[in-house]
């Protein structure tokens, strides 16, 4: 392993490698030791130990903050590196240069970045490279590691949410900006405090991705972690009050204060002032709010502003969205999804691999159901693989209990009118649909199709992009018992196949491509179907799902 030094770390996105090439070449006449990833090693999802020691080694990483370079993992994980290292010594915006190609700065995060003065990509290779030059000759020394988190004290049932967790870097950039906005007032208009609101469905990560911020974060918050669960508190006023004040007085005894005498209402003020005298900023997270908490419960779960607090609050449902900064929590990309089971099992071979890909498309690649699935598959002991994890979801309970259970109590709590819906979605078996072609369904002629996509977007089972919706898979299959046992409204087999033929003409390409050189639409968005012993099918031939000519046996 080289022992060499660098002055400069390249920090470059695939796209846009040629641009990356000719500053190198500027700096290194500028006398400059310019470390760029090429040199001998190649780029790949996670940083190799070489490239983590160079960029210990640098002085300075220069960032080619393009639209793409939020999306690369890599480029992610060499900024969040040197963001951590230089935050330890307060040097974030003299160890981190910035170069933005695009017209605005929505896209760089962290704040602190976007908030600094950086170059724009349209200036020459030699100019950039002589303010790079200059910026870093002000330095002494290299960025050094990163934190090592060994003075962080954590229960001992946080640790598996640390360790295994897989990418969401702009999550994790997103809730830090939003935790610290309001220091940027000149970039970031607000007119509140530090307070953000974490949602998404159950088992899509939102405790794991909190747990890491605080991590690895944990540093800019000399006034410590505070976490705080609201689990069991249900949804009556009067108890959640109780059970918050409870973990309240509880964090106040870890701090050495007596607040055996103080009525419940003053708590938060109390330990306002407290926190107030140090003028340290701490970090409070309120997990596991339950359903139907609002904003109208706001000042009894945050502590008033001016004590250095930044709060949290991690729900399933977006309640708070219209009202606080808020990071949804979604599905895992592909490449997150693998490393996750990989932690459990490996796949046995390229078929094992591609049933890995279509279980994680039909558990909506949520962290929840794939920890569940992962867990039977590592203690089965070599007998199942993913090939047969399908088959062993329809015929073991226990095994469709721990993979289904969470979106089950959810399917629960909703409306007869969600669970048409999602009964008609699982019957045509299409998850992404643009709003208007639902709603020219002849049988929810009389149902107000806006308001329900409302609320499946509230509890985060379904997500939107215009006028193009995507609803959850796992929730949808963990919906069908409920549907069959309610007996919701049987929806004819042509509206459902008409649905199927208008989706498909909506989402075909413009390029004119014909249909039997496309990938079929269905399966564009999710591979075969292979969970609760669902037999695979090839792409109906319009009589719908589960006829007898399109069944695979």
């Amino acid at each position: 392993m080289s022992d060499a030094t660098y002055d400069v770390f390249l920090s470059f996105s695939g796209d846009d490698r040629k641009f990356g090439r000719a500053l190198a070449k500027k700096l290194r006449a500028q006398k400059m030791d310019v470390f760029l990833d090429e040199d001998g090693i190649a780029r790949t999802d996670s940083l190799t130990e070489r490239i983590e020691l160079a960029l210990q080694r640098s002085k300075t990483l220069v960032a080619y903050y393009s639209a793409n370079y939020g999306s690369r993992p890599a480029c992610q994980h060499e900024l969040m590196t040197a963001f951590l290292a230089a935050q330890r010594e307060g040097t974030v915006r003299q160890r981190i240069l910035v170069i933005n190609p695009e017209p605005g700065t929505d896209h760089i995060q962290p704040i602190e970045l976007a908030d600094t003065k950086f170059a724009l990509a349209r200036a020459r290779p030699g100019r950039l490279a002589r303010w790079i030059a200059g910026k870093t000759r002000e330095m002494d020394g290299p960025i050094g590691p990163p934190p090592s988190f060994e003075g962080h004290l954590w229960p001992a049932w946080l640790t598996p949410y640390v360790q295994r967790f897989f990418g969401r870097h702009r999550e994790l950039w997103k809730l830090h900006t939003e935790l610290h906005a309001s220091k940027y007032p000149v970039i970031r208009d607000r007119a509140y405090g530090s307070f953000v609101s974490v949602w998404g469905l159950s088992g899509s990560g939102k405790t794991a991705l909190v747990a890491n911020y605080a991590w690895r974060f944990g540093d800019a918050f000399p006034g410590g972690v505070h976490w705080l669960s609201l689990a069991g508190a249900g949804s009556r006023l009067d108890r959640i009050r109780s059970v918050y004040s409870g973990e309240l007085r509880g964090v106040g005894r870890k701090m050495g204060l007596d607040l055996g005498l103080v009525p419940d209402d003053r708590l938060p003020s109390t330990l306002a002032r407290a926190l107030g005298t140090s003028a340290a900023a701490s970090l409070w997270i309120v997990d596991d709010l339950p359903p139907g908490c609002g904003p109208a419960d706001l000042d009894h779960l945050v502590l008033p502003g001016g004590c250095g607090a930044h709060t949290i609050l991690v729900g399933q449902d977006g309640a708070f969205k219209d009202h606080l900064p808020h990071v949804r929590v979604g599905p895992l990309s592909t490449a997150e999804a693998n490393k996750l089971l990989d932690w459990y099992r490996k796949p046995d071979d390229d078929v094992d691999r591609k049933s890995r890909r279509a279980l994680i498309h039909d558990l909506g690649a949520n962290p929840g159901p794939l920890v569940a699935l992962g867990l039977h598959l590592r203690d089965r002991q070599g007998l199942s693989s993913y090939r047969t994890a399908g088959d062993e979801l329809g015929a073991k309970q226990s095994l469709r209990h721990a993979v289904f259970g969470d979106a089950r109590r959810l399917v629960r709590r909703m409306s007869g009118d969600e669970l048409d819906l999602l009964g008609f979605i699982s019957r045509a078996d299409q998850y992404e649909f643009p709003s208007h072609v639902l709603a020219t369904v002849p049988s929810f002629a009389t149902v107000d199709i806006g308001a329900v996509l409302n609320r499946l977007l509230s509890r985060s089972v379904a997500t939107r992009d215009g006028t193009r919706w995507r609803v959850d898979p796992w929730v949808v299959e963990a919906a069908k018992g409920r549907v069959r046992a309610l007996d919701v409204k049987a929806i004819p087999q042509t509206e459902v196949t008409d649905f199927r033929v208008e989706v498909a003409e909506f989402l075909k390409p413009a390029d004119g491509s014909r249909r039997e050189d496309r990938v079929p639409v269905a399966e564009a968005s999710r591979p075969r179907r292979i969970v609760a012993g669902i037999s695979a099918r090839r792409r109906c031939c319009r009589r719908g799902p589960g006829c007898s000519r399109c069944t695979t046996p």
